[in-house]
């Protein structure tokens, strides 16, 4: 790709939706990136604010006054992403949730790992809590890329993938998916760019972490969390499948109809149909069979823990009230795989002997 020499090699889209409290961290991340040293005019850094009613803009205009500011009435995340890559002239682009934060070397990483052809540099994300504390877990637990994320998008409609702030996306491709219809993504916008980055190019995967990522808490799907509520997480589900069947179809792909689920996917949906937020009309039956399906069906996982998803996914169903929600906990507790190298991720012998323990005492 033939580039001006005033385009920058990397652009910083911080995203802001009221997170007062923690978004100078992410600025100041995006400020310490070795590559704005070493490199200056090879990164641009700028900041979306949707329609924030806290002290968000006042926070943003203190430390980062010499920073581009786009600050919108709409609060929706697609407006934001709209804006932020209409005004960003990077040849890649990370949309940075100011919840998140980035690793000093991350930009330079990526540039790094990014070449010709590739749609989507993703890394891991470091899990923190909401005082910046290390949880000892990496999001996600895999990462697929090349021709086994397309054929996993193909046949469960999804792969292994971090949030938002772990993916660099190259403009060409982004402006094939943007700018996105911002009615049906107030929330949850980031689905679209992050599901059809194999079918449009490869997806190159950077495996340590250059970032991190603020869980919202064990509850985070059995209430109100980061990103909405668990009747939010099972509907960005739904409809993220049926945007994507329709972009492949749009791109002549074949694919599996209707599409399985990732084991994230899974579990989010058993959650909703226990305790309440799957969409309205979901058939329950039908439901459970695609779920537990799809389990035995996602390649690679450990024959242990397809053995403690399933034993999971069935304990949160059939188990009364109080000891479901108990077990549905572990759900959080196991997310992404753990940051010790040293330890092998898919074992997971203490997770194991934490549910058998709590369904013994049942």
């Amino acid at each position: 790709m033939n580039l001006h020499t005033s385009r920058p090699r990397l652009s910083i889209v911080v995203v802001n939706r009221r997170r007062e409290r923690f978004v100078a961290h992410a600025i100041e991340s995006a400020l310490a990136q070795t590559l704005r040293h070493d490199t200056p005019e090879a990164l641009e850094i700028l900041i979306v604010d949707a329609g924030s009613r806290d002290g968000s803009l006042a926070a943003i205009r203190r430390h980062a006054p010499q920073l581009p500011l786009i600050a919108l009435d709409d609060d929706s995340e697609a407006a934001a992403m709209n804006a932020g890559f209409a005004a960003a002239r990077g040849e890649l682009i990370v949309f940075l949730e100011s919840e998140d934060w980035l690793h000093p070397e991350a930009a330079a990483e990526v540039l790094a790992a990014w070449r010709p052809g590739v749609s989507k540099v993703q890394f891991r994300l470091d899990l923190v809590d909401a005082d910046d504390r290390p949880l000892g877990r990496l999001l996600p637990r895999d990462l697929h890329g090349g021709a086994q994320a397309l054929a996993l998008l193909r046949e469960f409609g999804a792969y292994g993938s971090p949030p938002c702030s772990g993916n660099a996306f190259h403009r060409d491709y982004l402006a094939r998916v943007l700018p996105l219809d911002e009615a049906p993504w107030h929330d949850g916008a980031d689905t679209v760019p992050i599901l059809l980055a194999p079918a449009c190019g490869e997806v190159r995967s950077i495996p340590v972490a250059l970032g991190a990522c603020r869980s919202g808490g064990e509850d985070e799907l059995l209430a109100v969390g980061r990103h909405g509520s668990l009747a939010d997480a099972c509907r960005r589900i739904d409809q993220g499948k049926q945007a994507l069947s329709s972009a492949l179809e749009r791109l002549g792909i074949a694919h599996r109809r209707p599409a399985g689920l990732a084991p994230w996917e899974a579990r989010t949906l058993v959650l909703g149909l226990r305790f309440g937020g799957a969409p309205a009309g979901l058939p329950r039956r039908r439901t459970v069979v695609r779920v537990l399906r799809s389990v035995l069906r996602w390649p690679g996982l450990a024959p242990a823990r397809r053995l403690l998803m399933l034993g999971w996914m069935v304990a949160v169903l059939l188990l009364p009230d109080t000891p479901a929600r108990r077990i549905a906990r572990l759900h959080r507790r196991e997310s992404g795989t753990v940051a010790d190298p040293g330890r092998e991720p898919d074992s997971s012998p203490a997770a194991q002997h934490r549910l058998a323990r709590l369904l013994r005492r049942l």
